[in-house]
């Protein structure tokens, strides 16, 4: 039996888990949304989004991303019982990081207090997570690298869930203190969970050596910097409003940022089948064939975007409803990351491809602290709503560096610099034109319908460039289901 065969046919199986899980994630934003924004006050749906924020970027910095080194290690810890014992090594190194950082928060709490800008239940509830939260995500890298596909889909999303139905029941019986019943419902399941399986991994091998701490930390730390990096550059405008503007003008950002969520569902799905046939065609040096259908990509994107901005009132009142009707005025800049994002990727996969990642983190570094910048003096000088514009700003000052870089892996021949402006030239006039079509509803409607036909005729036009790509992935399944 033929092992690039299995692997291809797991690698498909894997992606379509994957997929539907995000989906199904992205599902239970999006059902609960309209009662956390209904149950909470502004201050307290805000002050939660500050804490999702601060969790995620303390995750990135306390687990040093060792979870993310056992995809390579498997392959230098090959006998038997050392890949368990290089799992509770890196354990114990981000239990050990995520210590320090809890003695330095008891030893000066008013100084983090004024950092975080949160009560310290808050933060104890925090810390809880960072301690446990490692071991749940070396258990999913864990079944990842074995192709136990299902079961990590299943538990995710079974925990994610119940989490969920857990916040909803809380926030309702903690009428006192909404925000701590939405914390705990929301993360009480994951530090049981995480618990249980850090108490399983050393249960399989309590060695811990310092040569593992070594391998994790050459491989995490530069991952560290590439992530939070990216993670800054996303999670700035909250921060930043936290401690410049008022808890309601954060949460009017909030909102806008889980109605983005709809373009992020679109961008990563699409990203998932579409960098497998990019690499494949690079393999082959089909040039040509990638530019033809990178440009309908990317149009089809744009045109997907200012449909569903087309709804941005409508989408703002069914998931937060009428008191939130001020975020429609951000929604376009917000959502037009997601284009911006695709565009990004695009050179993040070329790059992938090529070995030169650290371009990635090292320009995702420098945009990210310039953001924080204009974010400053953005709202000094114009009020809140500037700091999606200035993200924007930034968005298309990274993605004009990465062509730059890119110059010497033949960039030109996948994108050129024609088709590029004319896109983002198009994306960026979608803010001015939304703004406006919001005070004209017949005329925004009848928007939607032609863009809508524009869309079915650009793909029927087309359908010759794009029907090779689907009978590539139509192909790759078949030789999968005949393993």
């Amino acid at each position: 039996m033929d092992e690039n065969k299995i692997n291809t046919k797991l690698l498909l199986k894997s992606s379509f888990w994957y997929t539907i899980s995000n989906f199904l994630t992205r599902a239970m934003v999006f059902i609960t949304m309209p009662l956390f924004t209904r149950l909470m006050t502004k201050k307290q749906y805000g002050d939660f989004t500050v804490f999702a924020t601060w969790q995620i970027i303390l995750v990135i910095i306390c687990g040093v991303e060792v979870y993310t080194t056992v995809n390579r290690a498997r392959f230098d810890y090959k006998e038997e019982g050392e890949l368990d014992g290089y799992i509770s090594s890196s354990m114990v190194l981000s239990t050990t990081v995520t210590f320090c950082l809890f003695v330095l928060y008891l030893a000066f709490p008013q100084i983090f207090d004024r950092f975080f800008l949160l009560d310290r239940k808050y933060m104890m509830l925090m810390f809880a997570y960072l301690f446990t939260m490692p071991a749940f995500s070396m258990f999913q890298a864990k079944q990842r690298i074995e192709y136990k596909y299902k079961l990590n889909a299943v538990l995710s999303f079974s925990i994610l869930f119940m989490s969920y139905v857990l916040a909803v029941i809380l926030v309702f019986m903690m009428p006192s203190d909404r925000l701590l019943g939405r914390i705990i419902g929301i993360y009480g399941l994951y530090i049981i969970a995480g618990l249980a399986f850090y108490i399983y991994f050393l249960h399989k091998s309590h060695r811990i050596t310092l040569s593992a701490w070594k391998y994790a930390l050459r491989l995490g730390l530069p991952l560290v910097f590439t992530f939070l990096g990216s993670q800054v550059f996303l999670s700035s405008d909250t921060l930043v409003l936290k401690h410049m503007c008022s808890a309601e003008e954060v949460a009017y950002l909030s909102v806008t940022q889980s109605c983005s969520h709809i373009m992020l569902i679109l961008v990563q799905t699409l990203n998932t089948a579409w960098a497998p046939w990019l690499f494949d065609m690079l393999r082959i040096n089909e040039t040509g064939q990638i530019k033809k259908i990178f440009r309908i990509y990317m149009w089809v994107i744009v045109g997907g975007t200012f449909t569903v901005l087309l709804f941005g009132p409508e989408i703002i009142m069914i998931l937060a409803g009428s008191e939130y009707s001020e975020s429609m005025y951000i929604l376009p800049a917000n959502i037009l990351c997601g284009i911006l994002t695709v565009i990004t990727s695009q050179f993040v996969n070329i790059e992938t491809y090529h070995k030169k990642t650290e371009y990635a983190g090292i320009l995702t570094a420098v945009m990210a602290v310039l953001n924080i910048i204009l974010n400053i003096i953005g709202v000094k000088l114009f009020g809140y709503r500037a700091v999606c514009y200035t993200t924007v700003l930034c968005q298309v000052l990274l993605i004009a560096l990465h062509y730059v870089f890119t110059q010497k892996m033949q960039i030109r021949e996948l994108l050129s610099v024609k088709d590029l402006v004319y896109v983002l030239c198009a994306s960026l006039l979608l803010i001015p034109v939304c703004l406006l079509l919001y005070q004209q509803s017949v005329i925004r409607y009848a928007f939607a319908a032609v863009m809508v036909i524009c869309i079915v005729v650009l793909l029927a036009l087309k359908w010759k460039d794009i029907k090779p790509m689907i009978r590539m992935f139509i192909k790759k399944d078949a030789d999968a289901d005949a393993v």
